[in-house]
């Protein structure tokens, strides 16, 4: 990473996209968060800056664990140190930086507008970690096996051993932009109830 600046901001995106994947679940799911809930992984992203022409690239582990309204994720560097720590509640949602710094918003939403300037529209992260599309938002079914959706492309790849209903070991995902372009890999590693 060139700069402190620029791991934040990636940081910024990445809590959001899991702040806005988390922040409810779907109707009719299984609601594991009300006992519970942790997934560990690795990610990688791809961020591009498109009025700039400026590339970054982040990438590390995350941990997430819900209970109930509360969501915790933390945001780890490849060594292991903290990036950011993203708490979200029914009242509010925060992200603090690894130099301590804080940005409160009401909604993963707020939070968007208010670090990045503009709205990740994310609304379906939350089916897609489960390897579903969104029942209520306009689907397109690409000829490769991929899927469209809210803007995003995305490939749900299972581990090579899982039934086929199971939720995904990994899942790609880009967004065209503008403002910017972002390519993202989620691996899971671990999925615990609590």
């Amino acid at each position: 990473m060139r700069s402190s600046a620029a791991a934040a901001r990636v940081a910024a995106v990445l809590a959001i996209v899991w702040l806005s994947a988390c922040s409810t679940l779907p109707p009719g799911a299984l609601d594991r968060t009300a006992r519970g809930h942790t997934v560990e992984g690795r990610l990688s992203v791809r961020y591009r800056d498109v009025a700039a022409s400026k590339d970054e690239s982040l990438s590390g582990r995350f941990v997430w664990t819900t209970s109930g309204d509360d969501l915790e994720l933390s945001l780890l560097d490849p060594l292991g140190q903290t990036i950011a720590l993203i708490r979200s509640d029914a009242e509010r949602s925060s992200i603090t930086f690894r130099d301590g710094r804080t940005v409160d918003g009401a909604t993963p939403e707020a939070l968007t507008r208010r670090t990045l300037g503009w709205t990740v529209p994310l609304q379906g992260l939350r089916y897609w970690l489960d390897g579903q599309p969104d029942p209520a938002r306009p689907l397109t079914r690409l000829d490769d096996g991929r899927l469209r959706q809210d803007d995003w492309t995305l490939r749900f790849v299972p581990a090579d051993d899982a039934p086929v209903d199971a939720a995904p070991k990994r899942i790609d995902l880009s967004y065209p932009g503008p403002p910017v372009e972002i390519e993202m890999r989620l691996v899971v590693d671990r999925r615990s109830d609590s």
